[in-house]
């Protein structure tokens, strides 16, 4: 009876055990089901938040491009009635100024109460206000005479903090950029001919520290491009146009003032951050340094001697240096930009030489340069500087195929030309030899 009762209980055991595991295999089917659902909805979830929004036509036009020209035929509909208003002597010129403020004062009011919820549409609105307040002060200026000069001046001062204030505060642009362009614009709406350059170099100052401002707080690059171009054109042209050597003091200091100042404004926001410039920050750079060596040459115009242009590059290179070794060993992450300050001025250097001198000795002085560069970037392992040098050899061989063929001597050629081509071997030679260690460990 015993041996039967034990039996028994085995039996029942094996029936119990083949029942749950029925019933795991039941819950381990609905996990799976539920673990494919939930993986399904995560994708699907995950592939809708990726995909980015398609292009529409109708999009575009009724949130942004409706907007821009709306205000721009409206300000055209109050230049158009102002003028028709004149035309016939409809209103007095003081009731014209006031209903043109008016104009621009409930455009700016639209635009302070719609900024919440509609955004972007209320910045178009600003800009229109602001626009029609620069140029209504500007005619209360210039054809009626209701405002003194200097209460102009410092009415659109005012007007154009407001505006850049505005355009951080609404995160905008585009009303920066019209704060901007009003700014540029004030001396040669209302500076008259009082010639009094000091204080519109001193204003223009003043207007690219408000950019310099902006630009360490936001990367907005349109606006740094026209406030880089508006200033250099504004320097240049008055170089070109205006300049005698009793502003010669004035010149050069705004002139370094510019270099300085839209230096840091390319430079600032990156290097705030610890990021890596940009290309089209470099190509900016590129062209500063071309304006302000243009700017210095202007300021010299008047001199007859050529060792004062060959002392301009001398020391625009040397400047490029100091900057370079500065950057070199105060902002560590910045090698690229060391790097750029180090070619500017090696190029500044090799302008100094057909300057400084002529004949034969300038093309064995950039043979000896050319030469010295490649020895330097072959030592250091900065392929820049063998190209660099390479660029050198091809131009003293254009130079000398060109230019010293019809002026050498025969003695000139010869020494030229053999010392040109054994250079050349030797460089060859190197790279034959030490390709591996040349093109395996450069420095980018």
């Amino acid at each position: 009876m015993q041996l039967q009762e034990l039996i028994r209980k085995i039996r029942d055991l094996e029936q119990q055990q083949e029942l749950n595991r029925q019933q795991l295999n039941i819950l381990k089917n609905e996990l799976r089901s539920f673990l494919n659902t939930s993986n399904n909805v995560t994708q699907q979830s995950t592939s809708r938040s990726v995909t980015k929004p398609s292009f529409s036509i109708e999009q575009f036009i009724g949130l942004k491009l409706l907007n821009f020209v709306g205000i721009i035929v409206l300000l055209i509909g109050i230049v158009i009635g102002v003028k028709f208003a004149v035309d016939k002597n409809l209103i007095s010129p003081l009731l014209r100024i006031i209903l043109a403020y008016l104009a621009g004062i409930v455009l700016f009011a639209l635009s302070f109460f719609l900024h919440k919820k509609y955004e972007a549409f209320s910045a178009i609105l600003f800009s229109g206000a602001a626009a029609t307040f620069y140029f209504t002060t500007y005619g209360a200026f210039e054809f009626y005479g209701f405002l003194s000069r200097p209460f102009t001046f410092s009415l659109m001062v005012l007007l154009t903090i407001s505006t850049v204030w505005i355009s951080l505060r609404f995160n905008r642009q585009e009303i920066a950029i019209l704060a901007l362009v009003g700014a540029y614009g004030i001396p040669f709406l209302v500076g008259g001919d009082s010639g009094n350059i000091a204080a519109l170099f001193t204003y223009l100052f003043v207007i690219n520290c408000g950019i310099l401002f902006i630009s360490f707080r936001k990367n907005w690059e349109w606006l740094k491009y026209l406030s880089f171009g508006f200033s250099w054109l504004i320097l240049l042209s008055w170089l070109v146009i205006k300049y005698d050597t009793s502003w010669f003091n004035t010149g050069m200091m705004f002139s370094a003032a510019l270099f300085i100042q839209f230096t840091i404004t390319i430079c600032g926001f990156n290097l705030l951050r610890s990021k890596k410039l940009m290309e089209k920050d470099y190509f900016l750079l590129s062209l500063l340094s071309v304006f302000f060596y243009s700017a210095v040459l202007l300021l010299y115009k008047q001199s007859n001697e050529a060792s004062t242009y060959a002392n301009i590059a001398l020391a625009l290179s040397f400047l490029h240096f100091t900057i370079s070794a500065g950057v070199y060993f105060f902002l560590k992450t910045q090698r690229s930009l060391s790097r750029f300050y180090l070619l500017a001025g090696i190029v500044l250097l090799i302008i100094f030489i057909p300057v400084k001198y002529d004949g034969i000795l300038i093309s064995v002085l950039w043979i000896i340069a050319a030469l010295l560069l490649f020895i330097a970037g072959f030592m250091l392992k900065i392929s820049m500087l063998r190209f660099l040098s390479f660029s050198l050899f091809a131009i003293t061989i254009i130079k000398l195929a060109a230019i010293d063929s019809m002026r050498f001597s025969t003695i000139e050629k010869i020494i030229t030309w053999i010392s040109i081509g054994a250079v050349l071997l030797v460089i060859s030679f190197l790279y034959q030899k030490y390709k591996q260690l040349l093109f395996g460990k450069d420095e980018q």
